[in-house]
């Protein structure tokens, strides 16, 4: 008699169990005609190959994280900054972390002087994703645009400017006296602009006082952002190494 499919599916599916049931009895009489030292020192290799491909994974997704965290702009020196190792051990200072992760619902202004923890705060914003750049190295970047002019594939400024004038949060760091040319005041008030029109948040970071700022870039600026001007006015924060 042919059998059907139904019976055929059956016994396939018995002589598969019955195969696995003599490799699982095979395995435990192997195991236990192995003696104590041996069996430890299997575990043992077990548990080290274990450990060892948690370690590379971890490794291999902390690496993942750098490379996210070096696209937004942070550098070696602040791979370790976080919120809860920020010392708020003051008031003032108190107030400056919890505005200062209020930065996506608001714009804000980090004055003070060096080494009062500016950056740190500002490397926590981008390692929750935000995007942290300082002025110079954005206006490196537009001119270097015009060194690879002749690259088809590259960058134009209109794709920079509209990167920086649509990112979620953008921090501007290194705002101080430097002698900027026109057309980059230009450029960092079109960046700023867009932003406004975009309704998204911006972080500046300087040493100047907000009318220090008017007075070296542009009341335009300021006149969009409205910030939140946040004063570091103490001792600088940075451990002697």
């Amino acid at each position: 008699m042919t059998k059907t499919i139904g019976e055929s599916s059956h016994n396939f599916f018995e002589e598969l169990m019955r195969k696995l049931a003599e490799r699982e009895a095979q395995e435990k009489a192997e195991w236990e005609a192995l003696s104590e030292t041996e069996r430890q020192a299997i575990l043992e290799e077990n548990d080290r190959k274990i450990k060892e491909q948690e370690a590379k994974e971890k490794a291999e997704e902390r690496e993942r994280v750098i490379e996210r965290w070096k696209k937004r702009g942070i550098s070696k020196r602040y791979f370790d900054a976080e919120w809860d190792n920020w010392i708020a051990d003051t008031p003032e200072k108190e107030k400056a972390l919890r505005n200062a992760k209020n930065a996506w619902n608001t714009n804000l202004f980090f004055t003070g002087n060096n080494g009062t923890g500016k950056t740190h705060l500002a490397m926590c914003l981008a390692k929750d994703g935000a995007t942290y750049r300082r002025l110079p190295d954005i206006f490196r970047e537009v001119r270097s645009t015009y060194d690879n002019k002749a690259a088809s594939d590259g960058d134009t400024e209109n794709d920079i400017i509209e990167y920086y004038g649509e990112c979620k949060l953008l921090v501007i760091d290194e705002i101080g006296r430097q002698n900027f040319k026109d057309f980059e005041m230009n450029l960092f008030f079109e960046i700023i602009d867009r932003r406004w029109n975009n309704i998204l948040p911006t972080t500046i970071i300087t040493n100047l006082s907000i009318d220090e700022f008017i007075k070296l870039y542009s009341t335009a600026i300021l006149d969009r952002l409205r910030p939140i001007e946040i004063n570091f006015n103490w001792e600088s924060m940075r451990v002697e190494l």
